[in-house]
């Protein structure tokens, strides 16, 4: 009887561990995936276009992480917190697109009016002084909408 009681014990603690483990799996993730048609920037480093799981590494969303559905592209980048006018209804990537180069900025959760952004990194900074002073004009907007949560 007692050996029944210790099993059934051990039983409980390794399934709720795997539950905790599984609700907090599902929590994190934040865009379940995201098909992404071109290459673009995350910090100074460019990814691949190919779809793409996003993450939060720190509960509080400023450690994100995307991975490539092939898993062979991780990236791991700190963000801040931005609001938005209106809730959005679906999740959505934010891009700021120099000529051909594409930098991530923000990222969207569907219905949660708190986004995150990305700072601009060197190379950014870099390709936009470039671009403003052969073309004058500012960076296009790019909006990915995520059809898939």
């Amino acid at each position: 009887m007692k050996k029944q009681a210790v099993k059934t014990f051990v039983l409980l603690g390794i399934l709720l561990s795997l539950s905790a483990i599984y609700v907090y799996a599902r929590e994190a993730t934040m865009i379940r995936k995201v098909e992404i048609p071109f290459d673009f920037s995350v910090g100074n480093k460019t990814y691949p276009a190919g779809t793409y799981r996003i993450t939060r590494v720190t509960p509080d969303k400023t450690v994100i992480q995307l991975n490539s559905e092939d898993g062979k592209q991780v990236v791991r980048v700190l963000t801040f917190p931005v609001r938005a006018k209106e809730i959005p209804e679906t999740g959505k990537l934010n891009f700021r697109r120099y000529g051909k180069s594409y930098f991530l900025y923000q990222i969207w959760e569907p219905t949660d009016y708190q986004g995150r952004q990305l700072s601009k990194s060197r190379t950014e900074r870099s390709v936009e002084r470039d671009f403003l002073t052969k073309r004058g004009e500012e960076p296009a907007i790019v909006d990915l909408v995520v059809a898939t949560p």
